[in-house]
This record gives structure tokens, C-alpha cells and sequence, in this order.
């Protein structure tokens, strides 16, 4: 049998309701109930094709940081508050969340919308976590550790194209080759660093009509191609950096 000739998500309307509360996005008028569109729920019953935007948010050196945590409860409160606090601006920016992986976490976008429309939104959320991370989770993480190793810091990386939404083990779980990619473009990421696969930055320069995006009055970001080494093509792929300025200044280097 198809692992997708069944999907136990459309048994009864209550039971999908408890099983979108831990990633769909919530109404922010009514945050009891889950954002989620007529198409996008009519796609996930029918286990047909969504094009997704899957982010991969990684803190490096994150064995490092527990090695030296001078007490183990405190670091994991700390990286308790910072998945849950995120998983709320996630939803907030109407944004699915996938998965803790033990040192970040996996989260996507359904795309209904035009795609630059939702890559802005998307990394008006990458500028926040980054931001966020370093000015309050890092010194946390800093003032519970004996030593402070070099290299710490929040990576993250980028994919896009079709992804299918189908229950595992009763848990409605993303599958899709930008999970993949998303990794892959995240383990070649410096520390504060925002990576793109070929795909999603391609179509995000494209739609830019200036050499400069602004995702506010005061918040705008430039786009760059360049070549990555990663494990399937160590001798290079194409991706695209971004990176973020406020008022003229560079956010992050």
C-alpha cells in the first residue's frame, strides 16, 4: 500500500483541529482556533502537492554550549524558551512549525499567496530570530557556561518547491525534498548567517526590482549568488546569501 493511500488527518474535523494545534498557525483574532485555509486543508486531505518554504534554524556549536552549561536545567530552560517563544512570532507570521532537532528546529510555509509575497515575510521572521538570538539567548546561554567557545551562534538555512502533509504516527509531519535541501543549505551556514538553496533564491532575485529589498521603513535586505560546498557537491552548488541592514547599517557580521 502508497504511504499516502491513507490519511488518518481527515478522520473527523475535531480530531484535525488537535492535530494542527501543535503547527498550524493560529487565528490571531481567536487563538483557539488554527489559521488554516480551505485550499491548504482541501490539499493536506486529498495528500496532494503543496509548494512549501522550509527553514532550517540551527544553533552552532550547540554541544559546546551544554558541555559548558555550569547547570544542565538552566540550559535547557533556556532552549525551551527559545522554541517556544519562536514557535509564537512563527505563528504570528503565519508559519508552520515541524519539529524541535534537539539544538533549532524545522519550520515551512504553505504557499498560497504570490512568493515574493510570502519570501518577505518569510525573511522579515529570519531577521527576528537572528536578532532576537543574539541580543537576549546567547548572553543567557553565556552567563551559564564555565568557558565560552568560539562559534556560537544561530544558523539558517533555506529551501523551497512541492512538499506533501501526511500523518506519521499521528502526527501531521511535512515530507518533501526542501526539508532536505533546507539542511543542507543550513550546514554550510557561518554563525548569523542566512542561506538560500538555488530554487527559492533564483526566484526571490527575480522578483526584486530594486538591488535592495525593504521589509519596513527602516529594515531591507540585499541578495547575493554564490557557490557552497556541501556533502552531495563538494565541489560546489549554487545558493544565495542574504543579508540584512537597518537603517543603512549591516545587522549581522
Amino acid at each position: 500500500m502508497s504511504l499516502f493511500a491513507t490519511n488518518r488527518l481527515v478522520v473527523d474535523s475535531g480530531g484535525i483541529e488537535q492535530q494542527f494545534r501543535s503547527h498550524a498557525p493560529l487565528d490571531r483574532f481567536d487563538p483557539t482556533q488554527t489559521n488554516v485555509s480551505p485550499e491548504i486543508r482541501h490539499a493536506i486531505s486529498e495528500v496532494s502537492a503543496i509548494e512549501a518554504i522550509v527553514l532550517t534554524v540551527d544553533i552552532r556549536r550547540s554541544s559546546s554550549v551544554l558541555k559548558e552549561s555550569i547547570d544542565i536545567a538552566q540550559y535547557a530552560k533556556i532552549l525551551d524558551d527559545f522554541v517556544a517563544e519562536f514557535r509564537t512570532v512563527l505563528h504570528y507570521h503565519g508559519g508552520w512549525f515541524a519539529k524541535f532537532t534537539g539544538d533549532g528546529f524545522i519550520c515551512y510555509w504553505l504557499i498560497e499567496n504570490p512568493f515574493a509575497e510570502h519570501m518577505d515575510t518569510v525573511l522579515d521572521f529570519c531577521c527576528s530570530v537572528m536578532d532576537n538570538f543574539r541580543g537576549y539567548y546567547y548572553p543567557a546561554f553565556v552567563a551559564n557556561m564555565r568557558n565560552e567557545p568560539t562559534g556560537i551562534g544561530l544558523s539558517i538555512g533555506v529551501d523551497a518547491g512541492p512538499c506533501y502533509m501526511t500523518p506519521i504516527v499521528d502526527d501531521p509531519t511535512i515530507i518533501g525534498s526542501p526539508i532536505v535541501g533546507s539542511v543542507r543549505m543550513c550546514d554550510t551556514c557561518p554563525p548569523y548567517h542566512l542561506v538560500l538553496n538555488a530554487y527559492p533564491g533564483s526566484r526571490l532575485v527575480e522578483a526584486m526590482t530594486d538591488d535592495c529589498g525593504h521589509l519596513s521603513d527602516d529594515l531591507a535586505y540585499q541578495v547575493a549568488s554564490k557557490s557552497v560546498a556541501t556533502k552531495e557537491y563538494p565541489e560546489g552548488q549554487v545558493a544565495y546569501t542574504v543579508e540584512f541592514f537597518r537603517k543603512g547599517q549591516r545587522l549581522f557580521f
